[in-house]
């Protein structure tokens, strides 16, 4: 009696002047079944055998039966590590298919999804008010997971490239005016935290850049500030501290009169700090960390910056909002989009000649301190 072939076993043979790898798959009903790829030579089809089987045991070889929630499943557990996403993309992409995709979607079999039902998903995110970079991620999403579907022929063609992203109200972002963030200056005064919102509202540092600077990245006596780190998710709600988010996020900026003045409070401030926790000080250099010397958790740091947002009347802002104001502020203020760029980190405006020039001449930016200066001083004279 011949032996019964097991989930994952393979050949290579050949038809006609083709050669065929071939693996055997357990179906979704109990019954065994032949997956084939075809190849020019034998040295192609052991490749293509030995991709099959990786496939076969991570459980995404073959439409069969499969769902689509069985399919994202496997694509979000052995497919989209090995194309070297983040830790928080990967989170994000699970949070969009667990809360969007799976609910809407889940149920179809993969190889019967059509792009009309992805277009009545897409359709009923925006008419539940959801926004369009949301209704665009999601789309995002399953175009890179069916990609992965299409290559292996286990769809005819990838039904998300094909779906329309519909017209979607765009969420305005809030930025505080001149006169709202003399408010929060004023109400920031004496928190543990001033200097860290002084510095954010000043110099459009992201939250996690600010959260993560060293003091060996402040120097106060020659006014420049080196962002050279970020907070970033290391998996779930765990936090560490590793490169910022781009390549042009690692810049050098002056400091306004009102930041180097905030930070000189704030570095007498910490010294206070270290005495009282005596032994339990955790010494990580860190500029803005606990009242033990470790960083700051993230959520923590957003509450902190509500009661101050609430204390000055504004009601609830989040720290992200700080970075628009400044943009916003700077913008305002006559300051050219190229240097509020390079302020803020972001892609440059201007043609790549004059970017590069511009910075080997001027080694830090000094829109920022420039501007603020004129708009906020020193505030000294009510500080």
């Amino acid at each position: 009696m011949s032996k019964r072939r097991g989930s994952g076993d393979g050949s290579i043979f050949q038809d006609g002047n083709r050669w065929v790898a071939a693996v055997t798959i357990a179906g979704s009903d109990g019954r065994q079944v032949r997956r084939k790829r075809m190849a020019r030579t034998y040295a192609e089809a052991r490749t293509k055998l030995r991709e099959l089987q990786a496939e076969a045991e991570a459980g995404v070889v073959g439409a069969g039966r499969l769902t689509v929630a069985a399919y994202l499943d496997a694509w979000l557990a052995h497919v989209l590590p090995a194309r070297g996403v983040s830790v928080a993309t990967a989170e994000n992409y699970a949070t969009m298919i667990r809360l969007h995709i799976v609910p809407a979607l889940g149920r179809v079999r993969l190889d019967q999804l059509r792009a009309d039902d992805v277009d009545r998903l897409l359709r009923d995110m925006a008419g539940a008010g959801k926004a369009k970079s949301t209704i665009r991620l999601a789309r995002t999403v399953l175009v890179l997971a069916l990609s992965h579907a299409e290559r292996r022929d286990m769809v005819s063609r990838n039904a998300a490239r094909l779906s329309i992203v519909p017209p979607a109200p765009t969420r305005e972002s809030r930025s505080l005016t001149v006169s709202q963030a003399r408010s929060l200056l004023s109400a920031a005064r004496g928190d543990r935290l001033e200097a860290a919102w002084v510095t954010m509202l000043l110099l459009g540092l992201r939250p996690g850049e600010v959260f993560a600077l060293a003091w060996q990245d402040v120097d106060l006596e020659a006014g420049i500030l080196h962002v050279r780190r970020a907070i970033k998710r290391a998996g779930g709600n765990t936090f560490g501290i590793g490169e910022p988010k781009t390549a042009r996020s690692r810049r050098s900026l002056d400091l306004p009169a009102l930041v180097t003045e905030s930070m000189r409070s704030h570095r007498t401030r910490q010294a206070a700090e270290r005495l009282a926790a005596g032994s339990a000080w955790q010494d990580a250099g860190l500029v803005f960390p606990t009242a033990v010397g470790t960083m700051i958790d993230p959520a923590n740091s957003r509450r902190a910056f509500a009661r101050v947002t609430e204390a000055a009347g504004l009601g609830r802002w989040h720290p992200h909002e700080a970075r628009h104001s400044a943009v916003s502020l700077l913008s305002a203020a006559g300051v050219r989009l190229e240097e509020v760029a390079d302020v803020v980190g972001h892609a440059p405006g201007s043609k790549m000649t004059g970017d590069v020039y511009r910075h080997q001449v001027n080694p830090s930016v000094s829109a920022a301190k420039v501007t603020m200066d004129e708009l906020f001083g020193t505030g000294s004279s009510d500080h």
